[in-house]
């Protein structure tokens, strides 16, 4: 005969906390326990005998101590408990203790909350007395049929913690597969999904199956079911007195179980049993359970594998009897990540053990911690060698910005953020930047990191790449960066090239802002470059449109145009004959008579015929006459009226 014993049958954590709780407070009397302290009836006399008296019902208790079980209550239970003046010990598990603040917290937020599981359970019960509003209770994926769930509200999806996780995963499938907005949380305890996966392994290796547990427990049925699809012979007991040995023969090969509320001496009375059937030696439970734990304290750091992920905080199994729970906090440096965007289920993590809590079943875990030690490593190195690292800033704070690069936290100043920096540094917050490590002290763990040196080097790179490519006459594109009173400064792609004042319009202007805005797009030429002193000088005039383009075509000697009147000087007036391009009239050639001031003739703003005289292209000079085209004008005149009478 050979006998299989499942490393995780027996009593599991929560369940032993609360048959602890109640030995350790029997001195305090009268005590109850709110319900059976666990669904095995052999438990609940044994303590019946000592006066502990379960009560299902807050009516039948004035005075003494209330220990609530490892399953759960409801708010109210607590209010009325506070209400009568009761003591109570609070021996919830807290894997069932998380499933209330979830609940509590997602209500008030306004989600439906729904419930997996046995509706008749008193963990559920429990669970549901938590919400601020209706509580669904689904069992199977087909009970969700008929249900009048609204779409407009999202759902908070929890299991009990004993339930089959198919039915969970199968249910919250469903939900999204029907567009349903969910929140899922699988809240069922590692221990009975690890003690449900061994009972299938060992079922199916076997010939016969023994599952021990109460009649009323639901994980210790839920376990019969599993098994009996696996090894026909499965049989349910719940003390070794259930058990027909005659069954059994000496060729079997069996395998053994326990639900979570079996204490490991009805356990061992089993497996004795059996022993004695065949003289067949074996491991006692408590070995076998024993050996499936790690030990754990604080300060460690551990390799564990991740269950379950919500946007709040990740499950971590580390082979511990509970699993280790990583708040948000814990996963990054970086406030702005989930959980979610750092790790995913069935990853292996390294961990930092912050706290163990063995009275309540907690293991407070942190993954920046672990991160950040790497990291430290990594920025030391970076420092020592001079390369570049990269981090995502995170925060703006006196003086510069705080950016994460390893889960190290790195302050770079605004003085070695780099000139197109200093405006506004919110502008940096979640963009990576690179930088160097300039300063760091390892007594603090604090770093100084500089991104001008980089900035700089791949400014003078940008540089001496558009120099190169440059030359006199090319047409370039840019923004206009500044505006000064004498020009317009032009960013070129990280170097930039002054247009002046003269070089905007061939006609006069006051000020570079009639012409050009901050951040417009321009076309120009490159009128001059010097390497030396670094710098480009650019032209927006184009020589096509130069109105000095060609002059002598358009305003021929000796020929008679018509000019406005738009300067007066004592020699003179100029006057206008086209926007860029102005001629003189001297004084002497305004009438045919001695003028004194040009403004006896003349008015600013007239328009008055005058004849070319002369024009000096290169140095931009046209002389006019004023009195010579009236007096052209006057001979021609007589000699078109004559032939007008002819």
């Amino acid at each position: 005969m050979e006998i299989i014993v499942a490393h995780t049958a027996g009593f599991c954590f929560g369940v032993n906390r609360a048959v602890d709780s109640v030995y350790k407070n029997i001195g305090q009397q009268p005590l109850y326990t709110y319900g059976p302290i666990i669904h095995n009836p052999q438990v609940v006399g044994e303590l019946r005998e000592k006066n502990v008296i379960p009560v299902n019902s807050l009516d039948e208790v004035e005075e003494g101590t209330i220990i609530i079980r490892s399953h759960g209550v409801s708010k109210d239970v607590y209010d009325t408990i506070n209400r009568k003046g009761l003591t109570y010990i609070d021996s919830t598990c807290p894997y069932v203790k998380r499933i209330h603040k979830i609940v509590d917290e997602y209500s008030k937020k306004g989600y439906q909350v729904m419930i997996v599981g046995d509706r008749e359970h008193p963990e559920v019960q429990g669970i549901s007395g938590w919400s601020n509003g209706e509580t669904i209770i689904v069992e199977k994926t087909e009970d969700l049929e008929g249900l009048n769930l609204s779409k407009t509200k999202p759902i908070c999806l929890v299991s009990q913690t004993t339930y089959r996780e198919d039915r969970f995963e199968s249910i919250l499938k469903a939900l999204k597969d029907h567009q349903y907005e969910v929140e899922g949380f699988n809240t069922i305890c590692k221990a009975t999904s690890d003690r449900q996966q061994e009972a299938v392994k060992i079922a199916k290796m076997v010939d016969k199956m023994i599952v021990i547990g109460g009649r009323d427990s639901s994980n210790t049925k839920k376990l019969y079911e599993i098994c009996k699809k696996f090894c026909k012979e499965t049989y349910h007991i719940e003390t070794l007195e259930d058990l027909e040995l005659n069954k059994f023969n000496s060729n079997d090969k069996i395998g053994i179980t326990a639900g979570a509320s079996t204490p490991a001496r009805i356990i061992k009375e089993v497996i004795t049993a059996m022993n004695d059937l065949e003289n067949h030696g074996n491991e006692s439970f408590e070995e076998l359970l024993n050996q499936s734990f790690v030990t754990l304290r604080s300060g460690q750091i551990v390799k564990g594998t991740v269950i379950h992920v919500t946007d709040s905080e990740v499950s971590v199994n580390l082979g511990y009897k509970s699993d280790g729970i990583i708040s948000k906090s814990e996963i990054s440096n970086d406030s702005s990540l989930s959980p979610k965007d750092v790790v995913k289920l069935g990853d292996e993590i390294d961990v930092y053990v912050l706290r163990v809590n063995d009275s309540e079943g907690i293991v407070e875990l942190s993954k920046k911690r672990v991160d950040a030690q790497k990291g430290w490593e990594t920025v030391k190195k970076a420092y020592e060698e001079g390369t570049i690292l990269t981090g995502k800033v995170v925060e703006v704070v006196n003086g510069g910005v705080i950016a994460i690069s390893h889960e190290v936290r790195v302050f770079i100043p605004a003085s070695l953020l780099g000139s197109k920096y200093n405006k506004d540094l919110n502008q940096l917050i979640g963009k990576d930047i690179e930088f160097k490590v300039s300063k760091i002290d390892a007594k603090r763990k604090r770093v100084v990191g500089d991104h001008k040196q980089i900035y700089m080097e791949e400014f003078k790179k940008k540089k001496e790449e558009i120099f190169n490519s440059l030359e006199v006459g090319q047409k370039v594109e840019g923004t206009v960066r500044n505006i000064t009173n004498f020009g317009a400064f032009i960013d070129l792609g990280g170097i930039d090239g002054l247009i002046h004042i003269s070089q905007m319009s061939w006609k006069k202007i006051q000020h570079p802002e009639e012409v050009l805005k901050v951040g417009q797009e321009v076309e120009a030429t490159v009128l001059k470059i010097d390497k030396d002193k670094e710098k480009i000088s650019l032209t927006l005039k184009d020589e096509k449109s130069n109105p000095w383009f060609k002059i002598e075509e358009k305003y021929p000697v000796g020929s008679i145009v018509k000019g406005k009147v738009v300067r007066m000087v004592p020699f003179g007036a100029f006057v206008e004959l086209e926007p860029g391009v102005d001629g003189l009239v001297h004084i002497s050639q305004i009438a045919n008579k001695h003028v004194v001031k040009p403004e006896d003739e003349l008015k600013l703003g007239e328009v008055i015929d005058v004849k070319v005289l002369e024009i000096n292209k290169d140095e931009k000079k046209i002389s006019l006459s004023k009195k010579q085209a009236e007096v052209q004008q006057a001979e021609v005149q007589p000699e078109e009226t004559n032939v007008s009478e002819e």
